[in-house]
């Protein structure tokens, strides 16, 4: 965070004390040009569709509107009074980041007269102390990238902007997004960002080594309604053999809170309370689906231990995990497989069979200086165009439901990856609520894990410690 910021002014916007939409903030923003008038339905990049597939529905619908056929968004009549708009993501320079400069690409032939600047940082835990900072200083970009593990400490402060108003003048129905991320930028009936993109954690597995063993496809379990943790266990350890550098383990090591949080849910815990201000570590559901996760590690051994993946190779890839738990954004390194892969949805828990993935949204400051041309790029992103440039990299999944049912969308999968099943996880995933202190909690919890997963401390008391440590760091500022 920028040194020069001082910390009565941060709390000033992001404490408890009044909403961020105040009169300082608004003062900030008054030397800018007024708003553009928005543009009609009509001259807006082509919607999601009006009639989606309903959320209970776990298989795609019948007949999916064929957004897929919809001709490239087209501009509006009148660009309006600004020509400006300032764009925050957080991406690696190269194959990382060109989704964003081909989504700027598309906004300029679309809106030529917007000057768009694009202000790009490496990470997530970067953005949030990126905008932190340019709320504080009152320079405010227009549009940012967000997602499950960044959305709270903005949405929860009044500094995003509710943009209901703006889906229903343009007739962009919410039911068309997946569950999850409505979960995700949702409060009380508002909506903080439009979703552009979604994923959701299944289990892909390496077929060669399951002919190799004389085992039937996990493909083949599902369908006979077995899939779960005991049938998962059975099978990883059968896969297991071996020992030393070229021990072969049945399931892949679960390393961080962004995958452990899904066996909590599924053994019946939470991991903190609604407000985030208290966590839950030390309960029986949490402490017993940690309890699970290490005995595959220390007692079972079908998942490597820490000292296993120091090195930092790709188990999976390299021919030595059977099963690995992932999302779509593993594809790159998937597709490079010198062995086949297939896919199957996350098993189920003894309590519940949620499965944990991550939507991704654009979201509009409150006093954005160019809201209008935010929410045009918004919208292009969520377009029939902007959903193909984010299915070019094959790192996600679309953020619409009709779109999942498109051509783009089944051309864009490799032949061994199912629509259905990412669908499927789709509609049972559940939204990640971050803490504001993520990077601290993200420190803790994978520190003491690892302390269990070595065997040198028991879950009880790494459970104990991490409650207590972590609830330490809820109460902290921002």
């Amino acid at each position: 965070m920028d040194p020069r910021i001082g910390r009565r002014t941060l709390l000033r916007y992001l404490g408890g004390i009044g909403a961020l939409a105040a009169a300082p903030l608004v003062a900030a923003c008054s030397s800018q040009a007024p708003p553009a008038t928005a543009p009609t339905a009509a001259s807006a990049p082509t919607a999601p569709a009006s009639n989606p597939t309903a959320a209970s529905q776990a298989a795609p619908a019948a007949s999916p509107v064929a957004t897929s056929q919809a001709a490239p968004a087209a501009k509006p009549a009148s660009q309006g009074a600004t020509n400006k708009l300032r764009y925050l993501y957080n991406a690696t320079p190269g194959v990382d980041e060109q989704v964003h400069l081909d989504l700027v690409a598309l906004y300029n032939k679309l809106y030529p007269n917007v000057q768009v600047e694009k202000i790009r940082v490496p990470n997530d835990a970067e953005i949030v102390r990126k905008l932190l900072a340019m709320l504080a200083a009152h320079d405010l970009p227009d549009l940012f990238w967000n997602r499950q593990r960044t959305a709270p400490p903005f949405i929860d402060r009044g500094v995003v902007l509710d943009i209901t108003p703006l889906m229903a003048a343009d007739k962009i129905d919410q039911k068309d997004f997946w569950p999850s991320a409505i979960e995700t930028y949702g409060r009380q009936g508002k909506l903080y960002g439009l979703p552009n993109s979604s994923s959701s954690n299944c289990h892909y597995y390496n077929v060669d080594m399951f002919k190799a063993a004389g085992l039937p496809m996990l493909s083949e379990t599902v369908k006979q309604g077995g899939w779960n943790w005991d049938s998962l266990l059975s099978v990883a350890t059968k896969l297991t053999k071996g020992s030393g550098p070229t021990k072969q383990f049945g399931f892949g090591q679960i390393v961080d809170v962004y995958a452990v949080d899904m066996y909590i849910w599924q053994n019946g815990g939470d991991l903190w309370d609604a407000n985030v201000t208290q966590s839950y570590f030390n309960q029986p559901a949490d402490v017993g689906a940690i309890q699970w996760l290490v005995d595959n590690v220390v007692s079972r051994k079908i998942s490597p231990s820490p000292l296993d993946i120091q090195s930092g190779t790709d188990l999976f890839a390299a021919g030595r995990v059977g099963i690995m738990m992932a999302g779509r954004y593993e594809l790159p390194n998937l597709a490079k497989s010198k062995f086949e892969v297939a896919m199957v949805v996350s098993p189920d828990g003894p309590k519940a069979n949620t499965t944990r993935g991550d939507d991704l949204a654009a979201s509009i400051l409150q006093e954005a200086p160019n809201r209008d041309n935010a929410w045009n790029f918004a919208k292009m992103w969520t377009s029939d165009d902007g959903q193909k440039i984010v299915l070019v990299s094959r790192r996600s999944f679309t953020a619409r439901r009709s779109y999942a049912q498109s051509d783009a969308m089944k051309q864009n999968l490799l032949p061994w990856e199912d629509l259905n099943t990412y669908i499927n996880g789709l509609e049972r995933t559940r939204a990640y609520h971050a803490p504001a202190q993520t990077g601290q909690v993200n420190d803790a919890f994978d520190k003491l894990l690892k302390l269990a997963y070595t065997g040198e401390k028991s879950v009880k008391e790494i459970t104990d410690t991490m409650t207590s440590q972590i609830n330490e760091i809820l109460k902290q500022p921002l």
